[in-house]
């Protein structure tokens, strides 16, 4: 090149730089990547050592030293150009006016320069202190003048008296995590940050920089030879780490700019920079693009983890083995992470998803231990069709969507190992799919592993909100998930897709023998997934007739709870701020109108005798498997109404049915249900009927320090009646303290039998200073000689108490009830009759309601 002394001006200095870097662009299609930056890191040497000399520099102790990724000779076109000027002594008046004007002259040449000026010991003391300083430091390179500032620091670094190898891996491993954290631990943002994000370059720089430091490596590709890697880990790492660093290339070329976010407006630009197309083509260039990015930058995270556990593990020997703990033949858990018995155990591919079922099982597995991780790498590649071809596979997959930790781990490792595209071709396809809206941030695949995560913590929520209260009411929580799983298959998030989505989840549900109804619902969801974002945006929802062509569309209050939570964590994946109070607002009126609508009588009756008939065909089977006489439980089934078949799990049903035929016939039963994953405590009491039972266990539980936040209340066809009520403490907890379970049972029996008489109620301090009177509706019931009341109020035991007291006093029986909590609120519906039981005219219902809300009030 001319020397930068010809270079007489400012101009003639720019136009240099520019026309090598042309030069480098013409070569980019034609020469490895890094071949590039190395050269372009040469050139500025030549043309800082040229300025450097000018200045006279050379001829002091004085040294110029690259460092940071100008160190690494790995210099982007926009890139930052770090260094690190050494000085050995004071430096005299003449020196420092001479490294003044240096670096001065510095910015003339149009780079973003980034400098610093220390001593030989002020830099090691900056290294000891500053974890990001040491690093720094450690691609160390230098210019011109004295190298042994350069060694000195490097072999400071290289031994354990500023870093030890432990406490330099740590420090890094923290600077990751907190990276990883501030991007949502995800690679897959539709404007994905190049340096930052989990996967991208940092991450291969951290392996780099932790080899470096452990074996004194002068060069990070000396990587290759010292067997820190394996061939193929070292091969499929470079080769994703070179395709990051060509779009990083080409993003600084066209935005002309030191940008590492991949932002909308610039995917075209660099798209067609790196020849994936443009023009009318110009978007699918962009998603070719973009899947390749991703891929890429998935590798580059998983192998990130494979080697820094393995670093940890095998050569710091940080971690003793003393934690083994067998599991069965296959798997063992040492210190927290699952690993294989014996290389040959994914042979059998049901292992494969059967250890993720483990890792929800146990709650002492964190993870996977890495070489397990690369047993599982090189299972998943060698496949030759899809894992849920296998039957096992199939089975292990359903259990793991069925398990209460299911979605929260296990699926969460699945999707970020590639295990879900490896079980289906229908996740595969959609593995990195670019979203070409305003709204989405993440690909199809990311935001619909958010959307699964959101519907899970639904069950985590404050338990006073509506999202924990209608999720607590979700009759298939399975259909749920699925759909969730399947609702963008068709690869775009738009509503004429929808349709296609439906098709294709429909079909894995049959493929998975799941039963009718699950796969019906699971259908609907999908297909309809949009009706209530749209219904708010679109519609006018204070309109009684929008509201009941809604109604009809959904059919029943189960699909209504489904799509309702579906579309709050459907627009929660969206972005950080679409789902907002607003949204809320107004998704909850709808809510809310529509259920009142459904109690009018709009549910589907064909939808509701499916679930019956399944229901009672799946309990049946395990409760006659169980040793339960089958004529004996259809007696019993037979004076039951049939919305205890429809309103309950086949858990529930089987354990109800079991418990209540294992006593005596006639006689009084109260059982406590076992704590599953829905958050409560279920109490079921069978009894005869009489007056006022209903409210004096309710004042029992309420006197016992228990909230009632579900409650079903039903006559039998032989005079008895069965109550099943969920509840929680004073904390908002179930219950799992045995002598205090015998205790409310104790208190219950003694209630039925009235040699109680429970304390009276009192409003929760909390709602005291509330003033919402109840409201009081009639609703629709084919039978004349009934009246089908809803009173809405607060959540105020005192109530309940007041709306069954006045029953009584104008002498209706009630034959059957329903409390559910919403959020803050409570809904009752009561189905009473006269004395006479004769018909409830219209102008007795209505003075009825006006007693009730005039009393109340």
């Amino acid at each position: 090149m001319s020397s930068i002394l010809e270079l007489n001006s400012l101009s003639e200095l720019k136009f240099h730089i520019k026309t090598f870097d042309e030069k480098l662009n013409e070569q980019f299609l034609t020469l490895p990547v890094q071949t590039l930056l190395k050269r372009r890191a040469k050139h500025i040497d030549e043309m800082l050592v040229s300025l450097w000399k000018m200045y006279n520099l050379h001829n002091t102790s004085m040294s110029l030293n690259a460092v940071g990724g100008y160190g690494r000779r790995a210099l982007h076109p926009r890139s930052d150009v770090d260094l690190a000027i050494i000085i050995e002594q004071e430096l005299s008046p003449q020196q420092q006016e001479q490294l003044s004007l240096f670096l001065t002259h510095l910015w003339d040449f149009g780079l973003d320069i980034g400098q610093t000026v220390r001593t030989l010991s002020e830099s090691i003391a900056s290294a000891r202190s500053d974890i990001t300083i040491a690093t720094n430091l450690l691609d160390i390179r230098c210019l011109v003048g004295s190298k042994k500032h350069a060694l000195t620091i490097k072999e400071q670094l290289y031994q354990n008296e500023l870093w030890t190898s432990l406490s330099f891996y740590d420090a890094k491993m923290a600077e990751q995590q907190v990276r990883h954290n501030k991007a949502l631990n995800t690679a897959l943002y539709l404007e994905p940050n190049l340096k930052n994000n989990p996967g991208g370059l940092r991450d291969v720089h951290t392996i780099m920089w932790i080899a470096q430091k452990h074996f004194s490596l002068a060069n990070a590709n000396a990587l290759k030879t010292i067997g820190f890697l394996q061939q193929d880990e070292v091969y499929e790492l470079l080769e994703a780490y070179d395709f990051i660093c060509r779009v990083r290339w080409a993003l600084h070329c066209v935005t002309q700019s030191a940008q590492d976010v991949l932002l909308f407006e610039h995917q075209a630009g660099v798209a067609e920079f790196m020849q994936f197309g443009q023009g009318d083509n110009s978007q699918l260039a962009i998603e070719r693009m973009m899947r390749q990015l991703f891929r890429a930058m998935t590798r580059v995270r998983e192998l990130n983890q494979i080697i820094c556990d393995s670093f940890k593990l095998d050569t710091l020997n940080e971690t003793e083995r003393g934690n083994l703990q067998s599991i069965d033949k296959y798997f063992s858990v040492c210190n927290g992470l699952i690993e294989v018995k014996f290389t040959q155990a994914f042979i059998d591919k049901r292992q494969v998803i059967r250890m993720f079922k483990l890792i929800a099982e146990n709650d002492n597995i964190d993870g996977i231990a890495p070489q397990t991780l690369r047993l599982l790498r090189q299972t998943r590649r060698g496949l030759l069709g899809e894992l849920q071809d296998y039957q096992g596979c199939r089975e292990e997959f359903l259990a793991i969507l069925s398990h209460p930790k299911g979605l929260r781990k296990c699926l969460g490792l699945m999707h970020r190992y590639g295990v879900l595209a490896a079980y289906c071709s229908q996740w595969h396809a959609i593995e990195g799919q670019m979203q070409f809206d305003m709204h989405n941030a993440f690909t199809v695949d990311e935001h619909t592993f958010k959307t699964i995560q959101y519907i899970d913590s639904f069950a985590l929520n404050k338990k006073n909100s509506l999202t924990y209260s209608v999720y607590q009411n979700i009759g298939n929580r399975f259909a749920l998930v699925f759909a969730t799983l399947c609702h963008h298959l068709s690869g775009k998030q738009a509503i004429e897709n929808s349709e296609l989505s439906a098709i294709q989840a429909k079909e894995l549900a049959e493929e998975h023998l799941l039963k009718a109804s699950t796969t019906a619902l699971i259908y609907w969801l999908v297909a309809n997934q949009d009706l209530l974002i749209s219904a708010i945006q679109t519609q006018d929802i204070s309109e009684p007739d929008v509201i009941k062509h809604l109604a009809k569309t959904i059919g029943s209050q189960d699909k209504l709870n489904a799509l309702f939570l579906f579309t709050i964590a459907d627009m929660m994946a969206t972005n950080e701020s679409y789902w907002n109070d607003w949204q809320e607002s107004q998704l909850t009126l709808l809510y809310m109108a529509l259920r009142d609508a459904l109690k009018q009588g709009i549910e589907n009756i064909f939808e509701v005798r499916t679930v019956i008939r399944e229901n009672q065909t799946d309990a049946r089977a395990e409760l006659v498997k169980a040793g339960i006489d089958e004529e004996r439980l259809s007696q019993f089934w037979h004076s039951l109404p049939n919305n205890f078949f429809s309103g309950n799990s086949v858990e529930d049903i089987v354990e109800i049915s079991q418990g209540l035929l294992e006593g005596v016939a006639g006689t009084t039963r109260v059982l406590v249900g076992k704590n599953g994953d829905n958050g409560f405590t279920s109490i079921y009491v069978y009894t005869e009927d009489r007056p006022k039972l209903f409210v004096d266990l309710f004042k029992t539980l309420a006197s016992s320090k228990l909230k009632v936040k579900d409650a079903q209340m039903m006559q039998t066809k032989d005079g008895q009646v069965l109550e099943i009520i969920k509840v929680l403490d004073h904390k908002d907890e179930p219950i799992d303290d045995e002598p205090r379970i015998e205790q409310i049972v104790k208190r219950i029996y003694r209630a039925i039998d009235q040699k109680d008489r429970p304390r009276k109620l009192v409003t929760p301090r909390a709602l005291k200073n509330f003033d919402s009177p109840p409201v009081v509706t009639v609703l629709h019931t084919t039978k004349k000689n009934r009246a089908l009341l809803k009173v809405n109020t607060l959540d105020d035991p005192m109530y309940l108490e007041q709306i069954c007291n006045l029953l009584s006093e104008q002498n209706l029986s009630i034959h059957s009830a329903k409390i559910s909590t919403l959020g803050e609120c409570t809904e009752n519906v009561f189905l009473v009759s006269n004395a006479e039981k004769s018909s409830f005219g219209h102008d007795e219902q209505l003075k009825l309601v006006d007693i009730i809300e005039e009393e109340i009030a």
